[in-house]
């Protein structure tokens, strides 16, 4: 392939100086240009990135009257590198050789799946000589030590940079043969011949040291050091690698030096048994092998199920590229590769975009090679540096010049820092023009002057102690000192700009970070600013440790199993907040008072909330463990208890963050085909504890203050940055795994060729300085390069650190040396303390003048006094009544009827002679005719117009011949004698329509017959209903609730009025209603 790069242009953005803008200017003028929407691929780090990259490209294209390319903008390929990666595959699936179905991993699964893998491949001989050579090798010295961790990043490593079977076993070769070379001669003596002497020595030693009459405390110390190991030594056989160089390296007093001489000088020498390096050569090896026999199962259990991972898919999409078919068709479809952010890739990504970029007409990376802090993800600057020099370097025009977010006095120190940091840099390249500036002018990014109000930017806090030691106090004084000082100047006030705004306004907590070097770091420093009364924002580990979560806990254990009792034992403890001591009685008593055949199941079920656990089991059989969560939260109110606890934002967010894992677990059972259950997702909580990856809610509001490392905060700015940690030591040994090139120059055509991966085991644990492999470490090229690697990596970060401050950069110090910040500015070396306490100025210097900062002293005691945090009323929903039966807005007579059938009587009147139906004809319909004939024959029509309605009626129902006309007229004019002669109408309503609200419950239907009478309101309703005497009596009672509900509703317009209601059965001629026994009618 081609090593033509000349399409490809690189832009150096650095800290705050528009690249986002920057990348939508340059996609827009080559759009312009005719560059096509549909041949444009720009990646970007996030998803977030790329969504707003593409927002600013369509809102420029639409300001420049260009909607039809501004429309085709959905058609380029813009997203992330795995977004890419994955959409490559699924159109070039065939000549990639999967499925265009393939399905791609999440990355918590690859993880899941890989550790089964490994599981699968770990025999008990491998892990009994594994977990023996750790003992040995000193690996378990603090603390159980995980190698399979190390198997898994050596896994990863492999991939990632293409290295198959026969190459990972080449570079198990090399690296013990390169670590052999660090320890020779090695020695004729036998492994058992060492440790004989070994206990020969240790007893001459002890013997000599005990009766020397030396009886200083060092001296003492060292005797009864070398009885344990002369124990150990007996009971073992053996005494590990770091006890050999502990004791080569023993002190005692002036008078007993000769006494321990021969001893030390053996165990000195001990980097000469075969023993040690038979141990350090079967780790490295076994690692290796275990890591390649889990790369095949891995690759076997993902091929056999039709999977690949992100790993896999950057390999494939890179093999892709070399296929002369899929080049043909990139050359003519790809107008524009877009990189965002292109020192933070891969080395198998960077050769992917080394090909797109043959294959496009425009090539243009955009990014800062001086912020390249993720080398532990396989960033590799290096690489990044042979393309820029294969390029001929960064044009001017191509240099970001203008800082846009900080003030000029945090920009000139980042300058003045880092043009001397980074000398492989041209300065212009890292230098940066501030946009805001103290006195504001046309050309200024504020078009006010900075306000007076507003201090130096640039502040070195340093914190003294008040004690009599001339050492400083241990860990957390200073991370309280912190902390302390921080609130007396919120509490004093500290004036910012706010950002894209104009004037001033008083700072507050979520305004300002603190930036640290690790997770446990921050932790001290949240413990410290809730000490100091503040709030802390941090993402932090240990969710499954909280009170909160311990609870949910205990109450989901339960639901799982009702012999449970340790978790009704915390659901007391917690939920009732009952005495340990209560508990323990309860639960003791419970023992004594139940048989032997005792179902132990009941302890503690007097309880409400144990009571309400039993029974809610039984309502969880067909639910989720997500629906299970939910339900718990719900019917026990867990929110509303968990918040009167204190810290309720944060524990509320805990609460939030434990139903997003539960949602997170039936997720990821969905991806991988297995059943999600309850029992399942605690186990699977379980790991997630045991990797330290239950992440708590990180409380991010404007009340708390940002907490994180520096790697996070890349990306980020506030107005406010404290950078903690300038104290840290160089992390640069040689121990773990590395990548090693054997090419001296970088071949761009095979960017991953030429290499392979060292392993190397410290096999002292805390004891290797001052050993003889150690002082041959240290002079090597290997520690030179890792030692050259780490300051660079460490400036790097701290340059991301530096430039996260907006408006203000402190920089804290106490009676140490700030030795980080020490070697950045001094070429590495540490003694030169930067920050000077006793003034204002600095050693800093640029723009031809010296610059200053704003030293504040801070004296504080040892200890620290405890504020309490101040709590806000959390709003909340009011307490729950529980489930109420909430009856429906409309009455509902047929579900709601509820009239006594047994204390009335059914009284009847025939008034005529019942119609004589036809045999074999409907009786419902024919009710139905009859009673729409009633309720339409009105006494004021002629006998001509009653006879033509009730002839249209039947017919209308088909019953024109069923029926006879005459018999129903005359049965309608008995009915209507029938009423004159019971009532004296004064007023006849047919159809009365009531719409009543009775008990606040709506009561609507229509009366077919309401009369006016000197005796009340009287009350007739038409029925179709047939049948003898008994059914019709049933059906009054059926009715009867109707007529008592029309009987309130006429009463509530007319209070004093008196309502009677008969239900005329037409089909038989009669009226009825109900009687109570002995009484009179309820009708009369």
């Amino acid at each position: 392939m081609s090593t033509d790069l000349s399409n490809l242009r690189i832009i150096s953005a650095g800290a705050g100086s528009g690249k986002t803008f920057r990348l939508t200017s340059e996609m827009v003028q080559l759009l312009q240009e005719g560059v096509r929407p549909s041949g444009i691929i720009a990646t970007t780090f996030t998803k977030k990135a790329a969504a707003e990259l593409q927002e600013r490209v369509r809102v420029r294209l639409l300001e420049a009257k260009m909607s039809a390319a501004a429309d085709e903008l959905e058609n380029a390929l813009i997203g992330t590198v795995h977004g890419l990666g994955v959409r490559l595959l699924h159109r070039f699936a065939f000549e990639a050789g999967v499925s265009p179905e393939v399905a791609i991993m999440a990355d918590e699964d690859q993880s899941v799946l890989f550790n089964q893998s490994l599981s699968t491949v770990l025999t008990e001989s491998r892990v009994r000589e594994m977990e023996r050579l750790s003992d040995r090798l000193g690996l378990h010295k603090r603390g159980p030590y995980d190698w399979r961790q190390d198997v898994h990043r050596l896994s990863e490593m492999a991939r990632s940079n293409g290295f198959d079977a026969a190459r990972l076993e080449e570079s198990k070769i090399q690296s013990i043969e390169s670590f052999k070379t660090f320890l020779t001669p090695v020695s004729a003596l036998s492994p058992d011949e060492w440790n004989s002497r070994l206990g020969r020595e240790l007893e001459e030693a002890i013997e000599r040291l005990s009766a020397n009459g030396d009886e200083t405390k060092v001296t003492s110390s060292a005797v009864q050091l070398l009885r344990n190991m002369r124990r150990e030594l007996q009971l073992r056989g053996e005494l590990f690698w770091y006890q050999w160089a502990s004791i080569s390296k023993l002190k005692v007093g002036a008078k007993s030096r000769d006494a321990i001489e021969d001893l030390v000088s053996f165990t000195a020498d001990h980097y000469q048994n075969k023993a040690f390096h038979q141990d350090i050569e079967d780790f490295i090896s076994i690692l290796f092998s275990i890591s390649t026999a889990a790369l095949e199962e891995y690759a076997n259990y993902k091929n056999s199920r039709g999977l690949i991972d992100y790993t896999d898919m950057e390999v494939l999409v890179n093999k892709l590229l070399d296929q002369q078919a899929i080049q043909e068709v990139l050359q003519t479809e790809l107008d524009l590769l877009m990189v965002d952010e292109f020192q933070d890739t891969s080395p198998i990504q960077l050769e992917i975009f080394l090909k797109l970029s043959r294959f496009a007409k425009y090539s243009v990376w955009v990014g800062d090679p001086k912020q390249s802090i993720y080398g532990f993800r396989g960033a590799e600057p290096q690489l990044m540096e042979a393309i820029i020099q294969k390029v001929g370097g960064i044009r001017a025009t191509d240099i970001q010049r203008f800082s846009w977010r900080s003030r000029e006095e945090i920009v000139w120190v980042v300058n003045a820092i880092f043009t001397k940091a980074f000398p492989q840099w041209p300065a212009e390249q890292v230098a940066l023009e501030p946009k805001r500036r103290k006195k504001a002018t046309d050309k200024t990014a504020n078009k006010a002057d900075e306000s007076d109000k507003m201090g130096r930017a640039l502040i070195h806090w340093h914190f003294d102690h008040d004690t009599n030691s001339k050492r400083p106090p241990g860990s957390p004084w200073m991370e309280n000192a912190l902390a302390e000082a921080l609130r007396l100047n919120l509490q004093k006030g500290i004036t910012i700009s706010p950002k894209g705004g104009t004037g001033e306004r008083l700072a507050i907590p979520g305004d300002v970070a603190i930036l640290c070097r690790s997770n446990n770091q921050c932790l001290r420093v949240a413990e410290a600013l809730h000490k100091a009364g503040l709030k802390a924002a941090i993402s932090r580990a240990g969710l499954l440790k909280t009170a909160e979560a311990k609870l949910v806990l205990a109450c989901l254990k339960f639901v799982l199993n009702k012999y449970d009792t340790l978790s009704v034992a915390e659901v007391l403890l917690l939920a009732e907040q009952m005495p340990l001591e209560n508990i323990i009685e309860h639960r003791l008593d419970y023992l004594d008072t139940i048989e032997k055949d005792y179902e132990d199941f009941r302890w503690a079920e007097d309880r409400p909330i144990i009571k309400r656990l039993h029974s809610l089991r039984e309502e969880v059989a067909e639910l989720s463990s997500a629906e299970i969560l939910t339900l718990l939260l719900e019917e026990l109110d867990l929110r509303r208890l968990v918040s009167a606890w204190g810290q309720s934002d944060q524990r509320l967010g805990n609460v939030a963050a434990f139903s997003k894992l539960a949602l997170q677990y039936e997720e990821a059972c969905n991806r991988l085909h297995a059943a999600a259950s309850l029992g399942g997702f605690l186990l699977w909580l379980a790991q997630l504890e045991r990797s330290e990856t239950d992440w708590q809610a990180s409380g991010e509001n404007t009340d708390a203050v940002n907490v994180l490392t520096y790697h996070r905060s890349k990306g980020l700015e506030w107005p406010v940055v404290i950078c903690h940690s300038l104290e840290q030591k160089l992390r640069g040994d040689v121990w773990g795994l590395a990548i090693v090139s054997e090419q001296t120059e970088v071949d761009l055509n095979q960017v991953l060729g030429q290499r392979w991966i060292r392993y190397w085991v410290n096999p002292y644990s805390d004891q290797h300085q001052s050993t003889v492999l150690y002082e041959r470490l240290q002079a090597s090229a290997a520690q030179a390069e890792a030692s050259q690697n780490a300051m660079q990596e460490e400036a790097r970060l701290l340059y991301v650190g530096l430039t996260r401050a907006r408006d203000y950069l402190v920089l804290p110090t106490r009676n140490a040396d700030s030795i980080w910040l020490n070697r950045v500015c001094n070429d590495g070396q540490e003694d030169n303390q930067i920050l000077d306490k006793f003034t204002d100025e600095t050693a800093w210097h640029w723009a031809d003048h010296f610059l200053d900062k704003q030293t504040e002293t801070y004296i504080f005691a040892a200890d620290f006094p405890v504020r309490e945090v101040p709590e806000e009323a959390i709003r909340y929903l009011g307490a729950r009544g529980g489930k109420k039966e909430i009856l429906p807005y409309s009455i509902d007579l047929y579900k709601e009827s509820d009239w006594p059938e047994k204390e009335y009587d059914a009284v009847f009147e025939t008034y005529g002679k019942a119609p004589e139906w036809p045999v074999g004809v409907e009786t419902y319909r024919t009710g139905k005719a009859v009673k729409a004939f009633f309720n339409a024959d009105y006494s004021e029509y002629s006998l001509t117009h009653r006879k033509t309605m009730l002839e249209d009626m039947l017919t209308r129902y088909e019953l024109e011949d069923s029926l006879d006309n005459d018999m129903l007229l005359d049965q309608s004019a008995a009915f209507r004698k029938w009423i004159a002669n019971h009532y004296s109408s004064t007023r006849i309503i047919r159809k009365f329509p009531i719409n009543q609200f009775i008990d606040g419950r709506l009561f609507d239907t229509v009366v077919d017959l309401l009369l006016e009478t000197d005796q009340g309101y009287i009350i007739i309703q038409n029925s179709g209903f047939s049948g003898d005497a008994k059914k019709h009596a049933q059906k009054l009672r059926e009715l009867a609730s109707w007529a008592k509900l029309v009987e309130q509703a006429i009463k509530q317009l007319h209070p004093n009025a008196t309502v009677h209601t008969w239900i005329h059965f037409v089909a038989e001629a009669r009226l009825g209603h109900l009687r109570p026994k002995d009484q009179r009618s309820l009708f009369d």
